[in-house]
């Protein structure tokens, strides 16, 4: 109870500090970015220490850090629209359920809770890559810029849910860091294809999904002729949304 107090003043302390970053030069976003994960990292260890089962693992500040940095630039870019509350209220709230999740996972590594945050912890990464893909497609810096920032993020997400139900090996980094090679070649191409931020965005998420479907069910060994269809069809359907959003 203690600790989820705790979690609620850093949920917070992270929305006001969000919200003064709205007047800022975009040119400034970034750097206020980086000030904010270092204030999520910071925390995780320090909410998440005194659970019985814990040791310190870079693994769990992934996620936390790639909300902070993102969220000034998301929040700035939601900040004329309808959804200006989303931008400065939605990445406090997923910081805290993110946190919370972790800590459901060391003290209750194999009950339903433990489930359902994984489950959460899973829709995270996917919606934290899309914020990633959105920004990066929208501000269409050339590739040699935008591929490798692209690659890092993608690569560090897909760790972080290549690891959510099993240990950290070599094998699971290699599985990662190809995943984020592979983001990059997939960007290369599409900042000469003429589309909108939203399809653009949703290219590359359905692109990071289907890779990672794949690379879990290859480390899981259950890859199967059964499972290549399956995302195929993914893929087939995936393709008809992106078509449609073409226009947005």
């Amino acid at each position: 109870m203690i600790q989820q107090q705790r979690l609620l003043v850093l949920a917070v302390i992270f929305t006001m500090a969000l919200g003064l970053s709205l007047p800022l030069n975009a040119a400034v976003l970034p750097f206020y970015g980086v000030a904010l994960a270092v204030l999520a990292c910071a925390a995780v260890p320090y909410l998440l220490h005194m659970q019985q089962g814990w040791d310190f693992s870079a693994l769990r500040l992934i996620i936390p850090a790639a909300i902070a940095l993102a969220s000034p630039s998301v929040a700035h870019e939601l900040e004329n629209g309808p959804f200006r509350l989303v931008g400065v209220f939605g990445p406090g709230a997923l910081l805290y359920a993110v946190i919370l999740s972790e800590y459901v996972l060391l003290a209750s590594p194999g009950a339903v809770q433990a489930q359902a945050a994984n489950l959460l912890l899973t829709l995270a990464v996917y919606g934290v890559a899309l914020s990633w893909y959105l920004l990066t497609y929208e501000v269409k810096e050339r590739s040699v810029i935008s591929g490798p920032l692209l690659a890092v993020v993608s690569g560090a997400l897909a760790l972080r849910l290549l690891t959510l139900d099993r240990p950290f090996d070599w094998k699971t980094n290699w599985y990662a860091a190809a995943a984020g090679l592979a983001m990059a070649e997939v960007l290369w191409p599409l900042n000469y294809w003429v589309l909108g931020v939203v399809a653009g965005g949703l290219a590359l998420l359905l692109s990071f999904y289907v890779l990672l479907g794949l690379m879990r069910q290859l480390i899981a060994g259950q890859f199967s002729q059964a499972v290549l269809l399956e995302y195929g069809w993914v893929s087939l359907a995936g393709v008809v949304v992106v078509f449609g959003a073409t226009r947005l």
